[in-house]
């Protein structure tokens, strides 16, 4: 999706042309993050807040890698489940929108990727609107939208995907030790400990590519049906997904961006969700075994 510049890290073990519209957030009481590098697991804060009480419940059940679907707010849902300790995401990045790859299925068959999803938004352009890193290489600069108030982050050293409020990856940076592999900054948030994010707008139903995380080892890569971002968050933190408890839920570039393709490797795969009114994108997620 085509976006014109617009001005303006969660636990441990953490159309035509159309784009999502800023919304306003609330404001928050957010600890000083502690930078995953220096951790041996997942970082202790990545400046979202823990449930009342301050404890996660988390699901250290091993997950399987598999394709499945769900009926939010009358949309079909099509998620893709796994564990992050077995699997990773990378971000594929280009020089411009298709000029490497035209779609998500090319980035599959390319790089061997188990699973594809379109990743963040693009300037108008073709220039990433947001931070990006591929392989420990940045690409772009800080977004302070809403469409870039999270970021997917996966550490050199860890491997394991993680999503965090902007302002943590933030303080993150400053640190010395900071080594980050993939980065992807994208917006809004949907979800955030477990409950719809306020504010989002209840108009214009669109295609969403979403991120899903547990806040522990379970993570998702997701496509929606058209949906306005309100209803979609709504029914999320209505938690639909069997065996899945979404702590957080990331938007990405959706409309005639979203685009899905799920390998032949995955249980309940293959898959193709794109449409044949798409247009090329600038960035993706991949999704690969560890």
């Amino acid at each position: 999706m085509r976006v014109y510049p617009i001005r303006a890290l969660l636990a441990p073990l953490i159309l035509l042309v159309s784009c999502t519209q800023p919304v306003s957030e609330p404001v928050r009481n957010v600890r000083p993050a502690t930078p995953p590098v220096r951790a041996e697991t997942l970082p202790e804060n990545t400046g979202l807040p823990l449930p009342e009480g301050g404890v996660l419940s988390l699901d250290t059940n091993q997950h399987l890698t598999e394709l499945r679907s769900a009926t939010v707010a009358g949309a079909k849902l099509t998620y893709l489940s796994f564990d992050t300790r077995s699997h990773t995401l990378e971000v594929i990045d280009q020089s411009s929108p298709g000029a490497r790859y035209p779609n998500a299925t090319a980035v599959t068959k390319a790089t061997g990727a188990l699973a594809t999803i379109n990743g963040g938004f693009f300037t108008p352009d073709g220039q990433p609107l947001g931070l990006l890193y591929h392989n420990g290489t940045q690409t772009g600069s800080m977004n302070s939208s809403s469409l870039g108030s999270g970021v997917l982050y996966v550490d050199k050293n860890l491997a394991k995907p993680i999503l965090a409020r902007r302002e943590s990856f933030q303080e993150w940076i400053k640190d010395s030790a900071f080594d980050p592999k993939e980065v992807l900054q994208a917006g809004p948030f949907l979800i955030d400990n477990g409950r719809a994010t306020k504010g989002l707008k209840n108009e214009e139903a669109r295609i969403r590519s979403i991120l899903l995380w547990d806040g522990s080892h379970h993570f998702a890569l997701a496509q929606c049906e058209p949906i306005t971002l309100k209803n979609l968050a709504g029914a999320l933190a209505k938690q639909p997904l069997d065996g899945f408890r979404i702590h957080v839920a990331l938007n990405l570039d959706g409309g005639r961006s979203a685009d899905f393709d799920i390998s032949s490797q995955v249980r309940g795969g293959p898959s193709n969700l794109r449409r044949w009114w798409n247009k090329p994108v600038r960035n993706f997620v991949v999704l690969k075994k560890l």
